[in-house]
């Protein structure tokens, strides 16, 4: 287990990374989901750690380099996805009527980056719909068991790297 962890954990990243960008991919094309835009946070959040995992197993050189960014994306789908389970189990009466309802690109165009995040982040009724489950979980639970796995299996893999040689 303790080499698999070492020498696959990148190829493990890179793999669900990309089954969870298919899953993406198929839920609003194919299912017709519309994302709000804590969603399209998540999305982009995926196909980031996709990209960069997938390049970290083409350029062994810089390995460390691709985990230094790796990890700010993954704290930032953990945000996205734990912003939306919150909205999510929030009363009707307390939801806000928010920026979920302006298409994420045109929040960019009105606000500065950082103005736009918080405005992205404030969420609204949009972002607490449930409209997709499986076994029993909606896609923002989904997304957060994603996210907080991967960096268990980082810090798992770190945590062997460091103690390696040691009983």
């Amino acid at each position: 287990m303790k080499t698999i962890i070492q020498y696959y954990s990148d190829f493990i990243i890179t793999a669900s990374a990309g089954f969870v960008v298919l899953a993406q991919y198929y839920l609003e094309n194919i299912e017709g989901l519309v994302p709000c835009n804590l969603c399209i946070v998540q999305t982009m959040c995926a196909r980031g750690i996709f990209l960069i995992y997938l390049l970290k197993i083409l350029a062994p050189n810089l390995k460390w380099l691709f985990d230094v960014v790796g990890v700010p994306v993954f704290f930032t789908g953990i945000a996205a996805s734990g912003r939306q389970i919150y909205l999510q189990n929030l009363p009707a009466d307390q939801l806000s009527g928010g920026y979920c309802d302006i298409p994420f690109y045109l929040i960019f165009e009105m606000y500065s980056f950082f103005e736009g995040v918080g405005k992205v982040f404030q969420g609204s009724a949009k972002c607490a719909e449930e409209s997709w489950f499986f076994l029993g979980l909606n896609i923002a639970e989904w997304s957060m068991i994603f996210f907080a796995s991967m960096i268990v299996l980082l810090l798992l893999r770190y945590s062997l790297l460091i103690f390696k040689g040691q009983k």
